[in-house]
This record gives C-alpha cells, structure tokens and sequence, in this order.
C-alpha cells in the first residue's frame, strides 16, 4: 500500500470512529503493529492489509463530517 493510499485510510478510519485495538483484534495482531502500519509504513503482509481496507470500508459506524 502507497503512502498516499495509506493516509487515506487511517482518516477514514478515524472520520468512522475505528479504533486501532478494534482493527488489530479483527486482523489477530498487535495495536502496534496496526499504529507502526499507519504511521510508518511498518511491513504487513498483503492478506491483512486487504483485510484492513475492508474492515474500514464495510464498517457502520457513527460517521461525523
């Protein structure tokens, strides 16, 4: 995953109210790695960030603009 794309989805992430521990315990991995992910460009394998952009882009929650 790019930066770019990376950025756009820790916002919509944080615009949906996901939490970092909401992710990881979805993903079965630390909340670091999820954090080191986001901010870092800490290495996951390619199955889990499908899975991390999935998670964020099916999720229904209190979205606020």
């Amino acid at each position: 995953m790019e930066l770019r794309e990376r950025e756009l989805y820790r916002v919509k992430r944080i615009i949906k109210r996901i939490k970092i521990a909401e992710i990881a315990v979805y993903l079965g991995c630390h909340r670091g790695t999820v954090g080191h992910f986001e901010n870092n460009g800490y290495p996951m394998s390619k199955e889990k960030i499908q899975k991390y952009k999935e998670y964020i882009d099916n999720h229904q929650g209190s979205e606020r603009l």
